[in-house]
């Protein structure tokens, strides 16, 4: 009985162990880059590996400049969006190392119309749709505040597609014909609008 004792727990010990290396766990918080561009965060897995998924940003505007002189119309809506995965090891206490990778998608839309009460000869607009799907490399660091509360900050090397078409319409140009562009191209870089911070909150 002990013999089979003692292959039982030598047997289970390693399935332990790996279980409590990881441990479950989610996280969800808000996530910034310049100060300015704010966004949510949710991951969940274990504290070695979590699947990522992140609002970059959400934006939107629109604007009516009326005057006995013209009028001027604006409006725009943008989000961007990421999927990804990423890995953590501990560096020291409290102190993570970050690393992995999103698939990226974002989208813009932007209108403007000026209206000349004057001369109709200047009255124009112009209207564009981009679409942008990428892919950016994930390195990281967490500092641990307490066992719930997390800062972060992390560097996104990106590589980005653009495809899109444009709109415009001059009437002093082009007999006041439409003028359509197809937009396509691509970026890749890194810069400080590439750095995002977080804070975020573990349960």
């Amino acid at each position: 009985m002990k013999k089979y004792l003692i292959v039982f727990i030598g047997l289970s010990l390693p399935i332990f162990m790996k279980a409590q290396e990881s441990e479950k766990q989610k996280e969800i918080g808000i996530v910034f880059s310049n100060l300015d561009n704010f966004g949510l965060t949710f991951k969940t897995g274990t504290n070695k590996s979590l699947w990522r998924f992140t609002t970059l940003y959400m934006s939107g505007g629109k604007s009516d400049r009326d005057s006995n002189v013209s009028d001027d119309k604006y409006n725009g809506f943008g989000f961007g969006i990421g999927i990804g995965k990423e890995f953590r090891k501990d560096i020291v206490k409290k102190l993570e190392l970050r690393f992995g990778a999103d698939l990226s998608f974002s989208y813009a839309y932007q209108k403007s119309e000026h209206e000349d009460k004057t001369d109709n000869y200047y009255n124009n607009y112009s209207k564009q749709k981009t679409f942008h799907p990428g892919i950016n490399l994930v390195f990281g660091l967490n500092y641990e505040l307490n066992d719930h509360l997390i800062i972060g900050a992390e560097l996104l090397p990106y590589f980005r597609y653009e495809i899109g078409k444009s709109v415009s319409k001059n009437y002093y140009t082009n007999n006041g014909d439409e003028v359509k562009t197809d937009i396509s191209g691509f970026n890749y870089g890194l810069s400080n609008s590439s750095v995002l911070l977080s804070l975020v909150y573990r349960f």
